[in-house]
């Protein structure tokens, strides 16, 4: 478990550390031979242990907790070293600050934000928390899937794609006719960014694929019972991708690949089609998360070939 310096203060016979002076004349225990000090002690009982002891502690009190779960935590609780509970907020979840020698902790640090957004207090029950069940909270499964895509195209496909990331996109638009605007730096300053879930890119064969994560509860939609379709703003959002990242100095850009991934609702997709005239493939597909792991890599991996 990680450890780190925490300053103590206290009456010491002599001296240690640093002694307090204001501390010490106010108390008037030089008279005693005895000075306040200030002093710094290598201790578990730091901000990253806190949390987690605190959020183990305030899982306890979530309804329907099976009782298998309620004693693995209490024995894991016992063999935590002491440490201070503290009140969890979003603020202090993001003051954690992870390096080379404590970057082990991200995934459990993660772990605990899940349960501090997803947990409500119950007034009508004693005090007790309520688990939200996230799987109806579209926005927040999405990022969970987006990221998952993410950790495992970075950890497991490092060999056919070394450089995996979010990439930013720029519209390839030139401002012209201006009434409003003052200058074209200023119109230039009025397009977004565009932002992707994720980019792979391979420098030694000029391979580049843009994936746009898709977390939703129907796959396709239908309107006046027609033949569910492919969202028309997702597709609009990939192919805006594909062709806006194109640049003349890079021809690898000019053959960018963009896929669509949601995972298996009601349909199974494998489809791909390819933009106009030019190299620009576009896939829509869909990946059964509600399978052994093995296979949930074999199809991820083959999405990409």
């Amino acid at each position: 478990m990680a450890q780190g310096y925490t300053v103590y203060g206290d009456d010491i016979d002599g001296i240690k550390g640093k002694i307090d002076i204001s501390e010490t004349l106010k108390k008037g225990k030089y008279r005693q031979g005895r000075t306040f000090c200030r002093y710094d002690e290598l201790s578990p009982d730091i901000l990253i242990n806190q949390i987690i002891y605190s959020t183990l502690m305030d899982s306890r009190r979530i309804v329907g907790l099976s009782p298998e779960n309620k004693d693995r935590i209490v024995r894991t609780l016992r063999r935590m070293p002491q440490t201070k509970r503290i009140h969890i907020t979003d603020y202090v979840l993001n003051s954690v600050r992870l390096h080379r020698n404590n970057r082990h902790y991200h995934f459990v640090l993660n772990v605990c934000k899940l349960l501090h957004q997803s947990a409500l207090p119950n007034e009508s029950i004693g005090g007790e928390q309520v688990f939200l069940d996230i799987q109806d909270d579209e926005r927040l499964m999405n990022r969970i899937f987006e990221k998952f895509l993410m950790n495992f195209y970075k950890q497991e496909c490092k060999q056919e794609f070394p450089e995996v990331s979010r990439s930013h996109i720029h519209f390839q638009l030139t401002p012209y006719g201006m009434t409003f605007a003052k200058s074209t730096d200023e119109a230039y300053s009025l397009l977004p960014v565009m932002e992707t879930d994720v980019t792979l890119y391979n420098p030694q064969e000029k391979k580049k694929i843009i994936l746009d994560a898709k977390y939703y509860k129907d796959t396709l939609v239908s309107r006046y019972g027609e033949k569910g379709k492919i969202r028309r703003d997702h597709l609009s959002q990939i192919l805006s991708y594909v062709m806006n990242q194109e640049n003349a100095t890079q021809p690898h850009t000019k053959d960018a690949k963009g896929i669509l991934v949601y995972p298996t609702v009601d349909t199974e997709l494998d489809v791909s089609y390819v933009y106009k005239n030019t190299c620009h493939f576009i896939k829509v597909c869909t990946v059964n998360l509600n399978q052994d792991w093995r296979k949930i890599e074999q199809r991820l991996k083959l999405i990409i070939q």
